[in-house]
Order: C-alpha cells, then structure tokens, then sequence
C-alpha cells in the first residue's frame, strides 16, 4: 500500500481532468489512472481497462510521472 495517511488523499478541489492518480482503496487498489471527467462526490477514470471506473476522491492520490514515453503503456501479463 502506498498512501497510510489521510492527508495524502486528494481533494475533488485538486483533481483536474488528465491528471495521472491512484487508487489507494477498493477492489482495483493499486491501480493508475487518467481523469477523465469528475462530479461533485466522483472522479471519472481511464486505467487502461475496456471499462471506465468511478471513485470517490478520498480513495486517490497522485500517481508519480509516467516513467514510460509517449506511446508507451505497462500492463500485467
């Protein structure tokens, strides 16, 4: 687990559409994202599935830089 406090978790007033996150609770915990809309309660996500997810923002934290290039995506075999 990454995140152990509360202050690292985001805020909906910090999320902003593009913006790479994490999951940090639930079932897809772990998980990396890319914002793609949010609401006042939920955050829209792409993390690299055929399905979009939504989460609260409590169960977020930034995602370090993509370490990848352009073009580049890592996924579990």
């Amino acid at each position: 687990m990454w995140v152990t406090k509360w202050s690292d978790r985001m805020n909906i007033n910090d999320i902003t559409l593009g913006l790479r996150i994490r999951i940090i609770a639930g079932f897809r915990s772990g998980k990396i994202g890319i914002v793609l809309a949010k609401e006042t309660q939920i955050v829209l996500l792409d993390i690299g599935e055929p399905l979009l997810i939504s989460e609260l923002p409590e169960h977020l934290e930034p995602a370090p830089e993509d370490p990848l290039p352009p073009g580049w995506e890592e996924f579990e075999v």
